[in-house]
C-alpha cells in the first residue's frame, strides 16, 4: 500500500525568497470549471513586515484576486522564458517537462519557478492516503496499535482517536503519510525506533519498506 504523489495541475505554492529566511506568500489556484485563476494571499504574509506584492495590480489589501477568464494574470506569464529562446528546450529537459507542454501551471512550477524576482513559485503534490489506510495498512501487515505507534514515534493514544475518527491530528496525519509515501523514510524512522517493537513486526515493516 504506497502512495505515489501526484502533481497536482492545478495549485502552486508562492513563496517570497529572503537573505536568512522563506516566507510563505499564498497559493495559485486553477478552477478548472470557471476557467479562471485564483491569487489568494497568506493573511500572515499580507501583514509582515517587509512584505511586497507579486504585481502591481495585486496589492496586497485584497487577500483574494481573480483572473478574467481563461487568463492567466500577466505578470506571472513573464516568469516563463519565451519558445523562441534557443535555450527552450534545454530549460524543460532540466525540469522534465516536454517542451510542448502548455499548461500554464507547470510551466510556472517548473521553468518559471524561479522567474526574474525574489518569488518562487512551488509546484504541489498530492497522494491519495486517507485516515482508514491506516487500518488497512496495519491489518494488511498484522501489526498493532501499539508497535505501530512506537515504530513511527507517535503517541498510541493519538493513533487510538484518528483510526476511530475521533481526532484530526493533522500534525499526525501528515507524518504517518510522509512514512507510508517515503521508504527511505520510513527505514530510517525504523533505525531509531525498531528496538522498541516487537521483533516480528520489526521484521514485516523491514520487508514492507524493502
Amino acid at each position: 500500500m504506497r502512495y505515489p504523489l501526484k502533481l497536482d495541475k492545478n495549485r502552486i505554492q508562492i513563496f517570497h525568497e529572503g537573505h536568512k529566511r522563506r516566507l510563505f506568500v499564498g497559493e495559485l489556484i486553477y478552477d478548472p470549471k470557471k476557467d479562471k485563476y485564483s491569487l489568494i494571499y497568506d493573511r500572515h504574509y499580507t501583514h509582515a513586515k517587509n512584505a511586497i506584492p507579486l504585481g502591481p495590480d495585486l496589492s496586497l489589501f485584497k487577500l483574494k484576486h481573480d483572473s478574467q477568464k481563461g487568463k492567466m494574470f500577466p505578470i506571472f506569464l513573464d516568469r516563463i522564458p519565451d519558445k523562441l529562446n534557443p535555450a527552450y528546450a534545454d530549460y524543460c529537459a532540466s525540469q522534465n517537462i516536454s517542451p510542448d507542454e502548455k499548461n500554464i501551471m507547470v510551466l510556472l512550477g517548473t521553468i518559471g519557478r524561479r522567474g526574474p524576482s525574489s518569488f518562487v513559485f512551488e509546484p504541489v503534490y498530492s497522494s491519495d492516503f486517507s485516515v482508514n489506510d491506516i487500518a488497512k495498512y496495519r491489518e494488511q501487515l498484522s501489526i498493532s496499535q501499539h508497535d505501530f505507534a512506537l515504530a513511527f514515534d507517535i503517541s498510541q493514544v493519538t493513533l487510538q482517536r484518528i483510526e476511530s475518527g475521533n481526532s484530526a491530528d493533522l500534525n499526525t496525519l501528515k507524518r504517518i503519510e510522509m512514512l507510508l509515501t517515503f521508504p527511505d523514510v520510513a527505514l530510517w524512522q525504523l533505525k531509531q525506533t525498531g528496538n522498541r517493537i516487537h521483533k516480528n513486526a520489526l521484521i514485516k515493516l523491514k520487508k514492507y519498506f524493502s
